[in-house]
């Protein structure tokens, strides 16, 4: 046998940790990267409540029961499973941030799609949470 053959599992471990990160990193720059450069925060507050989002997208990027969101008065807090802690730093969005919500229904599942600015751009965020849509503030007009 030869040599290396009892250490293969040892050495795919690592690899495969590497290739998770790497694709976590890919990932974030679909569309988390542009929100972090203006809305990264070191920690989310202990006393913000987070929900799981079952289904969001930013950018391009689909973020499927991984996200939890805690919604305060002032924005929402955004924050990934700690496993996709490779370029996906916590999130601080102000609501101000946020452009017109349009709602879209396919079957009878509803999604609310908006822009999020970023200074020299803006992002596509799209989510399904009825709680979140319930959070948002009154000066965000809902279309239909």
């Amino acid at each position: 046998m030869h040599p290396i053959v009892p250490w293969l599992p040892l050495l795919l471990l690592p690899a495969f940790v590497g290739l998770f990160c790497l694709i976590s990193f890919l990932v974030s720059r679909m569309g988390w990267h542009r929100l972090a450069k203006q809305y990264a925060v070191a920690e989310v507050p202990a006393s913000v409540e987070r929900i799981l989002l079952a289904y969001l997208r930013i950018g391009v990027a689909n973020y499927k029961n991984s996200v939890r969101a805690g919604i305060t008065p002032e924005g929402v807090w955004l924050t990934t499973w700690k496993i996709f802690f490779v370029g996906h730093p916590p999130l601080f969005i102000p609501w101000s941030a946020f452009g017109p919500v349009r709602a879209q229904k396919f079957l009878w599942a509803t999604s609310y799609i908006t822009d999020i600015d970023c200074g020299n751009d803006s992002v596509r965020f799209t989510f399904s949470s009825d709680r979140l849509r319930q959070s948002l503030p009154a000066t965000l007009s809902v279309q239909e």
